[in-house]
């Protein structure tokens, strides 16, 4: 008989089922507070040596949206309506009116990264390319 040697997917897929049946005493299906909701992540979305956590939206919203700063951000402190954005390292942005392709972006002064080197538009299109450009050596298609 061959032994099936579990994956990190479906390690993950199965707790994530757990979670959401609720575990015994706590909130959710067996004797929980009415109305509430257990819920349950992968915690395996560590944060890259080269930046962005690429283990979906669950870990993003854990190491994402608290270790990293947006150029742009949603709102998400409402919900009697969709989130708009809001400005993030970017103070304002236009898109062209003769080519929406282009946007202009207007950073915001004085951030620094943690080792003291400057955020500036270099830094920005850098991790644009990071991401959006197959031929910089930076490229990461996660």
């Amino acid at each position: 008989m061959d032994l099936i040697k579990p994956t990190r997917r479906s390690l993950m897929v199965g707790g994530a089922a757990l979670a959401a049946l609720g575990a015994p005493g706590r909130a959710g299906a067996q004797g929980g507070t009415p109305g509430s909701l257990t819920y349950g992540i992968s915690m395996t979305d560590l944060p890259l040596t080269t930046g962005q956590p690429d283990r979906g939206a669950g870990g993003y919203q854990f190491t994402g949206l608290t270790l990293y700063d947006p150029l742009v951000a949603w709102e998400l402190d409402v919900a009697d309506r969709p989130g708009k954005m809001v400005p993030g390292l970017a103070t304002s942005w236009e898109v062209d009116k003769a080519d929406p392709k282009v946007w202009t972006f207007h950073l915001r002064d004085g951030v620094t990264f943690h080792d003291g080197s400057a955020f500036d538009a270099d830094a920005v299109i850098w991790n644009f390319d990071k991401v959006l450009n197959k031929e910089a050596p930076q490229f990461d298609q996660r």
